[in-house]
């Protein structure tokens, strides 16, 4: 965390997205928010000369006074109604104040380029247009928000991210809560996030750790080399060296599953690829009586590819696999010969199939022995 020795006259704007942590808080919680250890952390970045909240006041009157109190001053923001005239029954549409919020950020920003920490009190998604926008001009960006009400690419985007417990508790840190595990901590948060019904990203993860350890931060921890984790992903990889957890990727996603679970059932992100015609053709047509010449060192080639799969692999992926072991010159096999030798494997059981959602994986049934009864020498 910056604090105010980094940069002695820096100074600091606090922006508060008072409904979205007010409703949290009560929920998370059953009590109103701390102002008083929210400012005080503020001021940990610097001198805060602008602190606002937004909100209807008038829906919510008793609590402007919390707010004075703590020199942050609340901002009207009118909630809208349907036209009674029109047939409708007087209920509150919605309000503006994220876009009040967002434009008062946005003027602060270019009027006084003395403020070089913003700090952003909400959990809503909608603001990391904003939280970019701020960045991107060389600002540093702090995000409060509450377990269960954040949106974890809202606490990506940011420059630091606190969850509201943590402020609250500050410098309060158990000697139970120092001595636990993180890595025990990490499978507690996969449950967790089950639980909650989740993804389990790497930035869902991080989130849910510093729920559970409000002070957890990975670079507090060294890996078996004894050198501190400099990112969150360093760390899940030794988790997954101590067989605690496995790690999947698919495209830019990164998701944790525990260990003998299978992703590609489980995975939300896995690829859900249309089958090719071939590919169709190949699974559900007989094999042909003119059968090609398929060698045993062709099997075998076949059977190594195999094992080279972490995972069940699509139809496609070991068709694509063993054409580049024919552009390697390493197979001298056409394309038809090569989904022959498939559906032979499939057909003799050579091959496990599994099934996720309309899609077939296939591999190797490690039981019996690869050696086909089609093949010819």
């Amino acid at each position: 965390m910056r604090t105010r020795k980094d940069k002695p006259f820096e100074d600091v704007a606090v922006f508060i997205d008072f409904e979205n942590i007010y409703i949290s808080v009560r929920n998370r919680y059953e009590s109103n928010p701390n102002f008083e250890s929210i400012m005080d952390l503020c001021q940990r970045y610097g001198r805060v000369t602008i602190a606002r909240a937004y909100a209807d006041w008038y829906r919510y009157p008793r609590v402007t006074n919390a707010l004075y109190a703590n020199a942050i001053e609340p901002m009207y923001v009118p909630t809208y109604y349907y036209d009674r005239e029109e047939g409708r029954t007087g209920r509150a549409i919605k309000n503006s104040v994220d876009m009040h919020l967002c434009i008062d950020m946005m003027k602060t920003l270019y009027a006084f380029p003395n403020i070089e920490t913003y700090v952003l009190i909400t959990g809503d998604r909608d603001f990391i247009p904003l939280i970019n926008a701020v960045r991107q001009l060389g600002k540093h960006t702090v995000v409060i928000g509450v377990a269960d009400a954040t949106a974890s690419h809202l606490a990506q985007a940011a420059d630091e991210f606190l969850y509201y417990n943590q402020v609250v508790a500050e410098g309060t840190e158990s000697e139970a809560d120092a001595n636990k595990d993180p890595f025990e901590i990490l499978v507690q948060a996969i449950h967790l996030a089950r639980e909650r019904k989740l993804v389990t990203t790497l930035a869902t993860l991080k989130l849910l750790m510093i729920d559970l350890l409000p002070n957890f931060d990975e670079g507090k921890f060294k890996g078996r080399n004894g050198k501190p984790f400099t990112k969150f992903k360093d760390f899940l990889r030794e988790a997954e060296q101590r067989k605690l957890v496995q790690i999947f990727t698919r495209g830019s996603v990164t998701e944790v599953f525990l260990p003998g679970e299978n992703p590609f059932n489980l995975s939300q992100f896995a690829p859900e690829l249309p089958k090719p015609v071939e590919a169709e053709v190949v699974e559900t047509a007989e094999v042909s009586d003119e059968e090609p010449v398929i060698s045993d060192r062709d099997w075998a080639v076949f059977e190594e590819i195999m094992n080279q799969f972490d995972q069940p692999a699509l139809f496609i992926q070991i068709y694509d696999a063993l054409r580049g072991m024919r552009n390697k010159e390493i197979m001298d096999l056409s394309n038809n010969d090569i989904k022959h030798m498939m559906k032979v494997a499939i057909n003799e059981g050579l091959l496990e199939r599994l099934t996720r959602g309309s899609h077939a994986y296939y591999k190797l049934d490690k039981s019996r022995p690869f050696h086909p009864a089609k093949a010819v020498v």
